[in-house]
């Protein structure tokens, strides 16, 4: 490398398809950062990301025939807990994870009602907004923000992208107003639709690789040959470990297409393009689109793209079948009954493994001395305790990734006393603004973060 080299944090390779300018964003590559690889060379710190993870209807918390056998949070606290039949998927991630046991969602509408309350109470900290039903059981909207639009507004007009939402099964609930049907809000009028399609992601992230006079072509890799005399002088410049750096990074995106290609089977309709995520015999393709939407995301955070997201993986009162595991049953209807704890219980073990392979993706992919997901938060967490019993007390609440320093690593179990929910999203708040001094809103207003998952 040429001595005292440095380039840009927003270095771009650039090049042109069919007389369009196209531009490819790079990792964070050792020419933009300080000495150690813990900044970039203008002291800017790498930049902080954040994730909220849902899924609905809780779990199991126990054996339903043996009250005493856990299946969720292990018996101790405190560091090297033991991993339940449930957690046993994060095993390679361990070190990332911190488990947070016996939350309690304060922040209730008067009206307490089951999946309303917990969703909306976990990922915004207000209380739901209750609705006009018309025909449905019961309907509301969120009464704030959800916590990953707050955190948007702290770091997303640094980035092409403020957020992104995603979902993954499309059986959700839309009968009962936008607290069930959706996991990301702006403000209590203002829900963001996710995207379920992995090519509409790849698109949305990565548009500037289709020229915008013929978008029907898929032209994204012709783009990797437009911008090579880019990476030609670049690779003149810069060291061998990002020259490494930087032929994989243009291998993965290679591969990333390839991906979505190898799944296009399964998610488009007939006579149609590829762009869907569809059942194949009436199944959906939750895995396989689980791990493209990942790998993508990873991806994009690598790349500076966005720096916020939310995962819908399955929806509240949702309807997904785990057909994977033998089951034809919907999720939720599984979790109001007893004698099917043990398919919730194989269920939550499904989940936790797509949980854990969203936190590998980001573990893989390096940045400075380190990795994405160390500079990253994680927020996995559920509308209800349990599904049987419709508790919003013992959430089952996960906070994953180093969050640039702010978060325990390795993580830690702590009991949390009935500690209000909201202080674990001012916890994950102040991974992306340290000066972020509250969650949540009347009743589920927290001031307090909690502090015994922080460094």
């Amino acid at each position: 490398m040429r001595k005292n080299f440095q380039l840009s944090r927003r270095t771009m390779l650039r090049g042109a398809v069919g007389g369009s300018a196209v531009a490819l964003a790079l990792p964070p590559l050792e020419a933009m950062l300080n000495s150690s690889g813990t900044a970039y060379a203008d002291g800017t710190q790498l930049p902080r990301r954040f994730i909220t993870w849902h899924f609905g209807n809780g779990v199991a918390l126990f054996d339903t025939n043996n009250p005493a056998s856990l299946r969720w949070a292990p018996a101790e606290t405190g560091p090297n807990y033991t991993l339940t039949e449930q957690l046993a998927p994060l095993a390679d991630v361990r070190d990332y994870v911190s488990l947070v046991s016996k939350l309690q969602v304060r922040a209730k509408h008067p009206e307490v009602r089951g999946h309303h309350t917990g969703v909306s109470g976990f990922f915004s900290g207000y209380p739901y907004i209750k609705l006009d039903p018309g025909n449905a059981a019961y309907s509301s909207k969120f009464g704030g923000p959800s916590i990953d639009q707050v955190a948007a507004s702290f770091v997303g007009d640094q980035t092409f992208l403020p957020s992104v939402q995603l979902r993954i099964s499309k059986r959700v609930v839309t009968s009962e107003g936008p607290t069930l049907e959706f996991l990301s809000h702006k403000g209590p009028d203002q829900p963001l639709p996710p995207i379920d399609q992995p090519q509409a992601l790849f698109d949305k992230l990565f548009n500037g690789f289709t020229p915008p006079d013929d978008p029907t072509k898929p032209l994204r890799l012709k783009a990797l040959d437009a911008v090579a005399a880019d990476v030609q002088r670049l690779q003149q410049l810069v060291s061998m470990n990002d020259r490494q750096r930087l032929e994989a990074h243009l291998e993965s995106v290679v591969q990333l297409q390839n991906q979505i290609d190898a799944i296009a089977p399964l998610c488009q309709p007939p006579g149609a393009p590829s762009q869907t995520n569809d059942d194949v015999d009436g199944k959906e393709p939750l895995e396989e689109v689980n791990a493209v939407m990942a790998d993508l995301l990873a991806f994009a955070f690598s790349c500076d793209i966005t720096r916020v997201a939310s995962i819908q993986f399955t929806g509240s009162v949702g309807y997904t079948v785990f057909h994977m595991l033998g089951q034809t049953k919907g999720h939720h209807d599984l979790t109001h009954e007893a004698a099917d704890n043990d398919q919730v219980n194989a269920s939550t073990i499904k989940m936790v493994d797509c949980f854990a392979r969203l936190l590998r993706a980001l573990r893989d992919q390096p940045e400075g001395d380190g990795n994405v997901l160390d500079n990253s938060c994680v927020l996995l967490g559920s509308d209800a305790a349990s599904g049987l019993y419709h508790t919003d007390f013992d959430m089952p609440c996960i906070v994953a990734g180093g969050g640039g320093g702010v978060l325990k690593t390795p993580g830690v179990h702590v009991d949390a006393a009935s500690a209000n929910v909201s202080d674990v999203l001012l916890t994950c708040l102040k991974t992306v603004n340290p000066d972020a001094s509250e969650a949540g809103g009347g009743n589920g207003l927290s001031t307090t973060p909690l502090t015994a998952i922080m460094a």
